[in-house]
């Protein structure tokens, strides 16, 4: 059995539409990745929104970026000048929005089997002093630590979510009458009771976690002049804020593929359209 003629033509034409195809979906785990971490392009859109409207707008970001450092490479996808439907949408970009679409949703499959990897708040708190051997590497989890609140550095900042705001505050938590050095641990405040409370007995309990720190804050308090120790942790009153992050993800990751797909859809439809009303046109045509 031979192949048609112009089959060797179009196989490198498919490895050329997999490969374009395959950066979109780099360029959207890229962005995931500076978005988690607060680096990159991310954090320049993320400083100039809050210089200009005192906000930062996470999932609009994400998918602006992802749509417009896609769309170049998407467009080298489009239909040529005399190919089938003319100027309308080839196969192969539809396939690329697709294959984006698709790789938006694994992406965010993998970001919530992260989230459940976190540590939770089952069995009894440990007890961590700051400052003392036990606090060098402590174990994730429901923990009870004691040490000092720096109330005077207390950094927090919201973030707009398309329908949702959400607001956090952390805070350094240093050894009892510890003066300089690098700071180890932070705490989330989610009050001025809670702070209160804190202080007065110097101890405050929550889940444990490496790192964990919003990439926003912990830029804040290097400029603000706080040593950062590595590692540090981060001790936060409970799972939700410290899952925030990962949903927030999983968030952006579905939007962008859902308009990703979405996009593909209609574009599909429209191909479609034009075919059937061409082979109709052709029906119709009076024989020579």
């Amino acid at each position: 059995m031979t192949e048609p003629a112009d089959a060797a033509p179009r196989r490198p034409h498919r490895r050329r539409r997999t490969l374009l195809a395959l950066w979109s979906v780099i360029v959207a785990v890229l962005l995931l990745w500076q978005t988690l971490s607060y680096r990159g392009v991310i954090a320049l859109a993320a400083e100039w929104q809050f210089d200009a409207f005192g906000r930062y707008y996470p999932s609009l970001t994400y998918v602006l970026l992802v749509v417009l450092l896609s769309w170049p490479i998407l467009w080298l996808l489009r239909a040529r000048p005399g190919a089938e439907a003319d100027a309308l949408p080839g196969r192969g970009f539809i396939r690329a929005l697709l294959a984006l679409a698709a790789g938006c949703g694994a992406a965010a499959l993998v970001v919530l089997a992260a989230l459940w990897s976190l540590p939770g708040i089952d069995g009894s708190p440990r007890r961590v002093v700051v400052g003392t051997p036990s606090a060098a590497l402590p174990a994730p989890g429901a923990t009870l630590l004691v040490g000092d609140i720096v109330a005077d550095r207390i950094a927090g900042f919201s973030e707009d979510v398309l329908v949702a705001r959400h607001s956090v505050r952390f805070a350094p938590l240093v050894a009892p009458g510890a003066n300089g050095g690098a700071v180890r641990f932070f705490v989330e405040i989610t009050g001025a009771e809670a702070l209160a409370t804190a202080r007065r007995e110097g101890a405050i309990q929550g889940v444990l976690r490496r790192g964990g720190l919003p990439g926003e804050l912990e830029r804040l308090f290097r400029y603000a002049g706080i040593d950062i120790a590595n590692p540090y942790y981060v001790l936060f009153a409970g799972v939700d804020a410290m899952r925030w992050p990962y949903r927030l993800a999983a968030i952006e990751l579905l939007l962008a593929g859902f308009a990703c797909a979405l996009v593909a859809f209609l574009l599909h439809l429209r191909r479609e359209r034009a075919r059937n009303a061409r082979a109709d046109a052709a029906e119709w045509q009076p024989a020579p």
